[in-house]
């Protein structure tokens, strides 16, 4: 009976000593996700959509270039669309507007003494001869040519450690960039341009506010960047 009464005592000894184990901070911390409900983000109503057209930075510099640039629609080459397999956030079409604002921002870097947009769907794999004719036709000394790479929303949890929502809702922008001398076929420029911009959301909902202005703010940025690129970086044709 002693010898029982002993391991008792050593049982109830052992439980407590364990129950004063300090506990793990991996218990401690709640996991930041448990709880939560995002909704999906869905494009808003027609009349909510946000619209991407703004001005462009206008530089103050002589041009770099002499004679006309042709400008050729952007080319999608994005992996995926701009949110859930789909573009309709905004209140134009995604590739037509992005394109326009490519040749403002053309014009608008002031490069070249002449600009002018070249209308019609841009091949995917154009050859040499392509370009010469497109030179001939439109009266052009430069093409100039970009993929647009990358235009997506993310959602991305600022603090996975904190309980609630606190998302920052970014916009990615990407395009590569080719200026090619019509007469010889040398690429005088070329360079991949990414850019993103975001904003916190602490809302379930994601609405037209928390990504419309980010997506003008990662477009316009980008395209400048591509401004200064082309104007320091791009090789000068020798007459």
């Amino acid at each position: 009976m002693a010898l029982i009464s002993r391991i008792k005592i050593l049982t109830i000894l052992l439980v407590a000593f364990i129950v004063l184990l300090p506990t793990s901070h991996s218990f401690l911390i709640p996991d930041a996700n448990a709880g939560e409900k995002v909704k999906k983000v869905k494009p808003p109503k027609a009349k909510r959509r946000p619209n991407l057209s703004y001005r462009p930075n206008v530089s103050r510099m002589p041009p770099k270039y002499t004679g006309r640039v042709g400008v050729l629609g952007l080319r999608d080459k994005r992996a995926m669309l701009f949110y859930g397999g789909e573009d309709i956030y905004f209140s134009e079409p995604v590739l037509n507007t992005l394109s326009s604002s490519l040749y403002l921002e053309i014009k608008a870097s002031r490069a070249f003494e002449q600009v002018k947009r070249i209308p019609g769907k841009v091949s995917n794999s154009l050859t040499r001869k392509d370009i010469k004719s497109l030179a001939a036709q439109h009266h052009v000394d430069y093409i100039f040519i970009a993929d647009l790479t990358t235009f997506n929303l993310l959602r991305e949890k600022m603090n996975k450690s904190k309980r609630g929502l606190d998302f920052k809702i970014n916009v990615r922008f990407g395009v590569f960039g080719q200026l090619i001398d019509t007469k010889t076929g040398a690429v005088l420029w070329a360079e991949t341009i990414e850019r993103e911009d975001g904003q916190l959301n602490t809302d379930k909902r994601v609405s037209a506010e928390d990504y419309g202005p980010s997506a003008i703010n990662a477009i316009r940025n980008g395209f400048d960047d591509m401004k200064n690129s082309l104007r320091y970086l791009g090789l000068e044709v020798k007459k």
